[in-house]
């Protein structure tokens, strides 16, 4: 019952916080009509977090022009496609969204490059660098990089910049230098500044304007929303909680269902298929099963129905939405490290192994706990020496017809009849009678 209290309690706590956490609010005035944010990490549900909260931010504050200030080297797709249709969302509206490409040695690639393009108004600062996207074909569900050459030139040409050379950034996985960029007008602008403060300075953004930066909640949605970790996670948890069966204490409960929860909190926000939490789910009970089974037949084929549950959470093909006039961008998945195989592949042996261990570990102590049950019963009782007995030494009596050792506080020959007076351990303390 005390378990099962701690369960109901961590997950309600962990519902709780996450359920607050993400709708940080980001502190801005909307009097200038400027609402800036900084975007200087990999594309991830984190990310995705951050940019939607903080566009919504800047529609609250009346906020008519967002600029980005964007630095990224890539990430997953279907987080991009969630971005760009926000973006997309927020210019449809009337706003204008404005992506600086800064600061000095920043890069707008991969997925970075699409984010970019999706803007009303793309300036770069000098120093840096755009293009290099041909990376997120490599896992694409269609693996076509013509779909993705489509995409960038569709989306480029759309806001009436130069689609073709856009494009090459895909097809031939092209990369410009500010001013090339600008001279085939892939970009609206050059920014001659030195910092980023001047630079939205020169783009009309008032000084005093901050700019914003991804919160404590974004940064925990992208911790756990990497789906080898939550994948790790789950089968932690799950081997605290099974350890837990075989030697109840109320920490492990907790730690193991806080790892699940937080798993699955994860797993969520990646969009994970159902069928591969079912999946995972059910390798979770067979390996639970292993409590009554004790043979390793029951954790191992839920450690086999676990991985392929895991296989299927990276085989993540939801369909992006359309952004702009019908353009559709192609999905991506991801891919699981050969880390994660190998944490996966220890947590398992570690799992089987161990509820064979913990089994007859568990069968020895209530062994032993029995045979000092039935050693107490032997008090009282009389027997006959079965050899002599030095004090405070070991020998052996025959007592209840059964050949027990035993000890006394004085020598007793062999033949010699005896009375049990108390146990030590598993010897049993004799007198002569």
């Amino acid at each position: 019952m005390g378990n099962r209290k701690t369960l109901a309690a961590v997950l309600l706590l962990a519902a709780f916080f996450f359920s607050v956490v993400p709708s940080e609010v980001h502190a801005q005035s909307g009097s200038s009509g400027y609402y800036v944010m900084s975007l200087d990490a990999n594309v991830d549900p984190g990310v995705v977090n951050y940019v939607t909260s903080s566009i919504g931010d800047a529609q609250s504050a009346g906020a008519s022009h967002i600029v980005l200030v964007l630095n990224n080297f890539g990430g997953d797709g279907q987080s991009m496609d969630s971005i760009i249709q926000a973006m997309a969302n927020y210019e449809s509206g009337g706003g204008q969204l404005i992506t600086l490409v800064g600061p000095l040695g920043a890069s707008a690639v991969n997925t970075g490059a699409f984010i970019a393009e999706a803007s009303d108004k793309v300036y770069m600062m000098n120093g840096t660098t755009i293009g290099s996207a041909n990376a997120v074909v490599a896992t694409s569900v269609t693996d076509s990089t013509a779909a993705f050459t489509t995409f960038m030139q569709s989306l480029t040409a759309y806001f009436g910049r130069n689609g073709t050379a856009a494009g090459l950034m895909v097809s031939e996985d092209a990369s410009y230098s500010a001013s090339q960029a600008l001279k085939l007008h892939v970009v609206d602008g050059l920014v001659n500044a030195s910092s980023v403060a001047d630079a939205l300075g020169q783009l009309g953004v008032p000084s005093s304007t901050p700019i914003q930066t991804e919160g404590i909640s974004a940064q925990l949605i992208s911790i756990l929303s990497d789906p080898n970790l939550a994948s790790v996670l789950f089968l932690a948890g799950v081997l605290a909680i099974m350890v837990d069966l075989f030697h109840p204490t109320l920490v492990l409960s907790a730690a193991g269902a806080a790892a699940i929860v937080l798993a699955l909190i994860g797993f969520g926000y990646f969009g994970a298929p159902l069928s591969a939490l079912l999946l995972m789910f059910i390798g979770a009970a067979f390996i639970f099963l292993e409590v009554k089974t004790h043979h390793g037949v029951s954790a191992i084929g839920g450690v086999v129905v676990f991985a392929l549950g895991v296989l299927l959470v990276f085989q993540n093909t939801a369909a992006p939405a359309p952004v702009q006039s019908g353009i559709v961008p192609p999905s991506n998945v991801v891919s699981p490290s050969p880390v994660t195989y190998g944490i996966l592949a220890v947590l398992g042996v570690v799992i089987v192994i161990g509820s064979i261990y913990l089994y007859r570990l568990r069968r020895d102590l209530e062994s032993r706990k029995l045979g000092l049950f039935e050693m107490k019963r032997m008090i009282g009782q009389e027997g006959v020496m079965t050899s002599d007995l030095k004090a405070n030494m070991l020998g052996t009596a025959n007592i209840g017809s059964e050949d027990w050792t035993v000890t006394s506080r004085q020598d007793l020959v062999k033949g010699a009849r005896v009375k049990v007076k108390e146990t030590d351990g598993y010897k049993l303390v004799v007198e002569p009678v």
